[in-house]
C-alpha cells in the first residue's frame, strides 16, 4: 500500500470500476499484437495490483508496455520457451516480450512440480518488467500451496558503503495461507523503497524523505530524481551503515543470484535498465502436515502479533498484506482511483492501437 503522502488525491483522480479497466487493459494489448492468453494474464496481474493499492505496479503501466511493444523494444507476439527441466526445476526464455506471462507460467510449472514432488522451482531470462511479484507468489494460495517470486532489475542502488548504482530494487514476495485470517503476503523492494514510489512522488510534486536516495557523492537528496543516471541512487534497505544496510545489499544480491546468475540471464549491474530475470518457488503444505492445521497455526500466530500491545500514536499492529486488503475491498467497492493525466494516457493508447474505450 502507498504511503500516506503518496496516495493518489481524490479530487484529481478518476474511479474505474475494476473489471472494466482488466478489460481495457487486456483489449489494448490484443490490438498492440498480444497474443489473447498473454494480454489476458499481464490485465490480471496489473488490475490486482491496481485493486491491492500497489499502484506504482497497476493498470496504468498499460501506456508505457504498450509503447515498449509498437517501438520493438519488447518483442511481439513473444515466444516463451522451456530451455531445461527437472522433476522440480525448469529454466525458461521469456522471449524478450511482456514480462508478465512468462513469470506466471514459471510459477504455475513450479506449482506443478510441488504438487507432486513437494517442492517446484523456475528460473526466467531474457525477460522484462513482471509487475507486482506478490501476484505470483499469491497465485500458490489458490492450490493451499505457499509461494515464492522474485525479480532482478537494471541498477538502481548503491551496493552498502558505495556511491554508484550497481544493484536493482530486487523484490521479493512471500505467501502463505491463512484459515480465517488475511492469508500472509509479503512484497518488499530489498531498497530501501520501490523505485516506483519515487517517480509517483514526482508525479504528484512532492518530496522524497531523507534515505530514499542519495547524490553523486552520496549526500542526502529529497528532491524527487527523474530520469536515470550516475548524479543519483537509491539506498539499500537498512539504508546506512549503522541501520543494517548490508542486509538489503546481500537481499539484493540473492535475488541477482537465483534470478540472474542461476538462468544465465544477468545480474542487475550487467543486464542494464529495462530487463529483468525472475524466480519463482512453490511448496506444497500438504507434503509436509494437513493443510487445515498448517493454517490453524497460522490463524493463531497472526492473532497474537494483532493483540500485541502498540507503541505510543499507533492504533494497531498490522501482518504483512492487511494494508493491501484493506485497499483491495475500497477499490473493489467504489472503484480504482487513476489520476486524471494517467487515465488520459490510457485512452489516448486505447485509441492509438485502435481497441474500443471501455473505461
Amino acid at each position: 500500500m502507498a504511503l500516506e503522502f503518496l496516495k493518489i488525491p481524490d479530487d484529481d483522480a478518476v474511479r474505474v470500476p475494476a473489471e472494466p479497466l482488466r478489460k481495457q487493459v487486456a483489449s489494448i494489448f490484443v490490438a498492440a499484437g498480444t497474443p489473447e492468453r498473454y494480454a489476458q494474464i499481464t490485465a490480471d496481474a496489473l488490475t490486482l495490483a491496481s485493486l491491492r493499492g500497489v499502484d506504482t505496479h497497476g493498470a496504468t503501466n498499460v501506456v508505457r508496455y504498450t509503447e515498449s511493444i509498437l517501438e520493438g523494444t519488447f518483442k511481439s507476439p513473444q515466444e516463451i520457451e522451456v530451455i531445461s527441466e527437472s522433476d522440480t526445476t525448469a529454466l525458461l526464455s521469456c522471449g524478450w516480450g511482456l514480462g508478465h506471462p512468462a513469470a506466471h507460467i514459471g510459477m504455475e510449472m513450479a506449482m506443478d512440480k510441488a504438487a507432486e514432488h513437494g517442492v517446484g522451482m523456475s528460473t526466467i531470462r531474457d525477460g522484462h518488467h513482471i509487475g507486482m511479484v506478490a501476484y505470483y507468489a499469491m497465485l500458490a494460495l489458490e492450490r493451499d500451496m505457499i509461494g515464492i517470486a522474485m525479480t532482478n532489475a537494471g541498477p538502481a542502488v548503491r551496493p552498502a558503503l558505495g556511491r554508484q548504482a550497481m544493484l536493482g530494487t530486487n523484490p521479493i514476495a512471500f505467501a502463505a495461507p491463512a484459515g480465517e485470517e488475511n492469508d500472509f503476503v509479503l512484497d518488499m523492494a530489498t531498497s530501501t523503497v520501490a523505485s516506483g514510489k519515487i517517480g509517483l512522488a514526482r508525479q504528484l510534486g512532492v518530496p522524497i524523505p531523507e534515505g530514499w536516495a542519495v547524490g553523486a557523492e552520496g549526500e542526502p537528496i529529497t528532491e524527487p530524481p527523474g530520469d536515470r543516471g550516475e548524479h543519483w541512487a537509491q539506498n539499500p534497505l537498512g539504508n546506512g551503515r549503522e541501520q543494517g544496510a548490508h542486509k538489503g545489499y546481500g537481499l539484493a544480491m540473492m535475488v541477482d543470484i537465483l534470478c540472474g546468475v542461476l538462468s544465465g540471464g544477468g545480474y542487475s549491474s550487467f543486464i542494464g535498465s529495462g530487463r529483468n530475470m525472475s524466480f519463482a518457488m512453490a511448496i506444497d503444505i500438504a507434503a509436509f502436515r494437513p493443510v487445515d492445521e498448517f493454517k490453524e497455526m497460522m490463524d493463531e500466530m497472526i492473532r497474537a502479533l494483532h493483540d500485541t500491545p502498540t507503541e505510543p500514536g499507533a492504533d494497531r499492529v498490522l501482518v504483512a498484506g492487511d494494508p493491501e486488503e484493506e485497499a483491495m475491498k475500497d477499490r473493489t467497492e467504489n472503484g480504482v482511483p487513476i489520476l486524471q493525466a494517467r487515465y488520459d494516457e490510457i485512452v489516448g493508447i486505447a485509441q492509438r492501437v485502435g481497441a474500443e474505450v471501455l473505461i
